[in-house]
């Protein structure tokens, strides 16, 4: 059964509705300002898979970067496209080796990503 609303409960209704509605947009908006704030900066390797072991003493770690202002492999800045990508070549040792890749964005966190590979010598 329909009753009838009077005109100040539709009033109520409105005003309730409209402020829950300017809330939900308010906050929407908010996450999507401060996504990158939130998720902080990422690294991804592409190849090679960590811990592996190669025959050869140069390898090309290939690689996308979320979310960064500046990144580094070992101490040393390199370069990336405007989506992230980024490869770069490496020259391994004999034996065990590590890497480290460094990633910081525009707040001034950071985010590190260890590559450990083997090089074995015939």
């Amino acid at each position: 059964m329909l009753t009838n609303l009077s005109r100040n409960n539709v009033k109520k209704i409105l005003r309730t509705s409209i402020i829950l509605l300017t809330t939900l947009v308010v906050t929407g908006y908010a996450l999507f300002a401060f996504h990158d704030f939130i998720l902080g900066p990422s690294i991804y390797i592409i190849e090679p898979a960590n811990a592996s072991t190669f025959t050869s003493p140069i390898i090309t770690v290939i690689g996308i970067a979320k979310r960064i202002q500046e990144i580094s492999f070992n101490g040393r800045s390199i370069t990336m496209d405007e989506e992230g990508n980024f490869k770069e070549t490496a020259l391994l040792a004999p034996g065990y080796n590590i890497f480290l890749l460094t990633a910081s964005d525009k707040f001034g966190r950071s985010k590190e990503y260890r590559l450990e590979f083997i090089y074995k010598v015939n």
